[in-house]
């Protein structure tokens, strides 16, 4: 079923990949209504196939951002051009936050940044490519006029059909700082690092590189106010575990197994704060 979904959306994204050549601005809204779909396909066979509970809270920057609707559906109401930051545990984190896209009608519009080899997997990794997914090969030489690229694409303006003000686009900006997920390996690579540099070792996460936040907050300032930064938790594994032992990306769509409880705790920091 997965792979059906896939192929289609792929298919969808190659009919109309000659707007491109016609009218970017209609290619680009076109792909987003692609990845909506697929946000839409992803969310139902998730919630069909392995449902889990969600649960989410936020310090006093975030009140008032979060409601339950009269349906009893979570409704976010964050800006629509930010910057998002959250900690990698597992494979599926991106489905949970794409998720919650969902809840602020931002589903069409997430850009993530992801490593390079994913861009080979196939039918998905054209896919990505399709949507916008920014690829990064951890080697600074070559990701920095790429990533410079891709932002800047991302913070041009353009003229709306409904109005002649040039205005930019939609764009929620994932970012997994960490770079790679939390897991044995990671996690004793990173307490070596951190030795080496007289920092002491984290005790839930790995740590955080920011290089390439802090280039993509100078190369969108003045297009972002807000850095939104999502803390997950995972219910089900032993304390002082790792939850990538326990819920795979096969384990969680395939065998309907997935965690008991997804847990996301929503902090935010203006732009203009940051050094």
């Amino acid at each position: 079923m997965i792979n059906c979904c896939r192929v289609v959306i792929l298919a969808t994204q190659l009919i109309g990949s000659p707007l491109y050549l016609i009218n970017k601005e209609y290619y680009y809204s076109y792909m987003a209504f692609t990845k909506q779909n697929f946000a839409l396909a992803i969310t139902a066979l998730t919630q069909w196939g392995s449902p889990t509970l969600y649960r989410t809270s936020g310090d006093e920057s975030i009140r008032g951002l979060l409601h339950i609707s009269e349906s009893g559906m979570l409704q976010s109401q964050f800006p629509e051009r930010l910057v998002l930051i959250a900690n990698h545990q597992i494979y599926t984190d991106w489905i949970y936050l794409w998720w919650f896209a969902y809840t602020n009608a931002m589903h069409g519009r997430i850009f993530i940044i992801l490593k390079d080899s994913l861009r080979w997997v196939p039918v998905v990794g054209q896919g990505m490519m399709f949507y916008g997914f920014i690829f990064m090969a951890r080697k600074w030489v070559s990701d920095k006029p790429r990533l410079a690229h891709r932002l800047g694409k991302l913070r041009t303006q353009h003229t709306g059909s409904q109005s002649s003000k040039s205005q930019y686009d939609p764009m929620w900006l994932l970012i997994f700082p960490e770079g790679t997920n939390l897991s044995i390996n990671t996690k004793r690579r990173s307490d070596a690092f951190g030795e080496k540099q007289g920092i002491s070792p984290l005790k839930h996460q790995i740590l955080p590189r920011s290089t390439g936040l802090f280039f993509c907050l100078q190369q969108l300032r003045g297009t972002v106010d807000w850095v939104y930064d999502s803390t997950i938790a995972y219910e089900g594994p032993p304390k002082g575990s790792y939850p990538d032992k326990y819920f795979t990306l096969r384990s969680t769509l395939i065998q309907g197994r997935p965690p008991t409880s997804v847990n996301m705790h929503w902090r935010r920091f203006a732009v203009a704060d940051i050094p």
